[in-house]
């Protein structure tokens, strides 16, 4: 509830965030505890009961221990070491992808969860910081800016069917901030209001997405996997401890109406001996499926991040984890233009490198399901002849692996090795404490040098420093370094770059990559031009990364 009408009046913060979904919440916990205020602001009276993304990849559980939630050890979040299979519809492989194993960061490929529990635990660590408000069942209505702040209008909101509306004769309130995120869904309010544009790619399928609490856990072996029967295609995945979701195209002459009985549901299910005596319907809906993404992702002291920068097919399980990544790309950049060291434009970048990578995996989504979405038997012949074929020679070498794509131009080194790619963790030794690197070290920008490699001079330290990072030396156990590299991970990596240093940023991430000590200053120097306002440069070396 707003605690005062007139204390709410025109009243200030640091950060507005529009929409508390997982993206607008992580953004809010990610801002506060850096000790800036934040104001969320959430149309829904009450948080949304039921669940739509199921799954998440190694960034994002990395990305959630980040504050504090351990993928490994979660009630609400389980994971299998299994592969991961699309057949055809004699059950015979058309692909297998190892998500059996683990990513180099140190987290595993692939994860299922609940997702209102997941945002309950969001929302209670939210809560818990005294710089959030948190402002539920009030619309958004209003967005002025000029070019220091951000002033926000909202008036309560009631539900209505199957929606929300603004009371009738309802207050108005304001709040003002000095940067402004909004995640408030594919229907976005902010990204209308500022007039922003999104490309829709024009793939649209209609599918049931079906979720089951089964009364005794059936086994699935596998434990996820598609189906691309022409005939109907489907999909069998987990939905957290305790759960399932099945997904049923809809098929070219049919409609949403020919799924609203649960009867329907149930002779879909039967299969799968899934029945109303073994088994509770938690929700059944008819969704489409769609590919788009924004055109522009900043305007002003505005950003935009989750579904209402883009929208994905769930072939790849890759839709909340692109608004998860959005958030730890933007976060760093809110930081250090709320401490006042980096320039409003730094938002530039974010749309820059966040653009072409979300792009990338609505490309991916896009052409499964390209491959899944057949429903002409001739064409599914001719699809599952190529398929098995290539699969062939795929696994003469093993599975195909999970993807990491590259990040757009921005604050990264575009020639260095490994540059744009997520970053490596393992296991370290830190002063005395043994664990993740991202807990015992840094989750800031990190200098990572090679203990016996020529060191950065005090000025790229000051640099990074002023970044909001460390640099350290990471060698082998008993090296003398700051860093111990405990399962040789780090090692690894250098080898894998052939470099002495490597620089890394909040979002984990790699910034670039110096094949010898003479090149990190340079390198330093190049990616802090990129991130720091000029009066926070100082003297360093300004020579090209060789």
């Amino acid at each position: 509830m707003l605690p005062d009408t007139s204390e709410w009046h025109g009243q200030d913060t640091d950060l507005v965030v529009v929409g508390m979904g997982p993206v607008g919440l992580l953004t809010t916990i990610l801002a506060a505890q850096k000790g800036h205020r934040v104001v969320a602001i959430e149309r829904w009276p009450t948080p949304y009961a039921l669940p739509r993304a199921v799954t998440f990849d190694h960034e994002i559980a990395r990305i959630l221990n980040a504050v504090g939630i351990d993928a490994e050890n979660d009630p609400t979040i389980d994971y299998y070491d299994k592969l991961y299979y699309l057949y055809n519809a004699d059950m015979e492989p058309l692909n297998v992808i190892d998500w059996a194993s683990k990513a180099p960061d140190g987290w595993r490929n692939r994860y299922w969860f609940d997702q209102p529990g997941l945002e309950k635990r969001l929302r209670v660590l939210a809560s818990s910081l005294p710089n959030v408000t948190m402002l539920q069942g009030y619309e958004v209505t209003g967005l002025e800016q000029d070019e220091d702040s951000v002033t926000v209008r909202f008036q309560p909101t009631v539900l209505s069917g199957e929606g929300t509306r603004v009371e009738d004769d309802a207050t108005t309130h304001s709040v003002q901030g000095r940067l402004l995120v909004g995640s408030d869904g594919a229907n976005s309010f902010v990204r209308r209001s500022l007039g922003l544009t999104m490309t829709d790619l024009e793939f649209n399928y209609d599918w049931v997405v079906v979720d089951v609490i089964e009364h005794d856990q059936h086994e699935y072996d596998p434990p996820y996997y598609q189906v691309c029967k022409p005939e109907r295609p489907f999909t069998v995945v987990p939905g957290g401890p305790g759960r399932r979701r099945w997904e049923f195209m809809v098929l070219p002459g049919e409609t949403a109406a020919d799924f609203e009985a649960p009867a329907r549901i149930w002779e879909l299910l039967e299969e799968f001996d899934v029945r109303p005596d073994n088994a509770d319907l938690i929700r059944y809906k008819v969704w489409r499926f769609q590919a788009r993404y924004l055109d522009e992702w900043r305007k002003g002291r505005v950003a935009i991040a989750g579904d209402a920068a883009h929208l994905m097919p769930p072939f790849a399980g890759e839709g909340m984890c692109a608004g998860l990544r959005d958030v730890m790309n933007l976060s760093w950049r809110l930081d250090l233009i709320l401490q006042g060291v980096a320039d409003v434009d730094l938002l530039d970048s974010y749309g820059a490198e966040r653009g072409p990578h979300a792009r990338w995996f609505i490309d991916f989504s896009v052409g499964l399901g390209q491959v899944i979405c057949v429903s002409d038997p001739d064409e599914a012949a001719q699809r599952d002849t190529t398929l098995m074929a290539a699969l062939a020679e795929q696994l003469k070498t093993g599975p195909v692996q999970p993807y990491d794509a590259r990040l757009g131009p921005g604050a990264w080194d575009e020639n260095s090795p490994g540059g744009g790619f997520p970053s490596w963790q393992g296991a370290v030794v830190h002063q005395g404490v043994v664990g993740r690197f991202d807990q015992v070290v840094t989750r800031g920008w990190g200098l990572l040098s090679t203990h016996d490699a020529g060191q950065p001079t005090p000025e790229s330290r000051g640099l990074v420093e002023r970044m909001g990072g460390v640099a350290v030396t990471v060698g082998p156990p008993g090296s003398g370094a700051d860093v111990l590299d405990v399962d040789g991970v780090y090692e690894s990596w250098f080898a894998e770059l052939g470099a002495e240093h490597i620089l890394t940023r909040p979002d984990f991430h790699t910034a670039g990559a110096a094949r010898r000590g003479e090149d990190v200053d340079a390198l330093v120097r190049a990616i802090a031009d990129k991130v720091l306002s000029p009066g926070q440069l100082g003297a360093s070396p300004a020579e090209s990364i060789a």
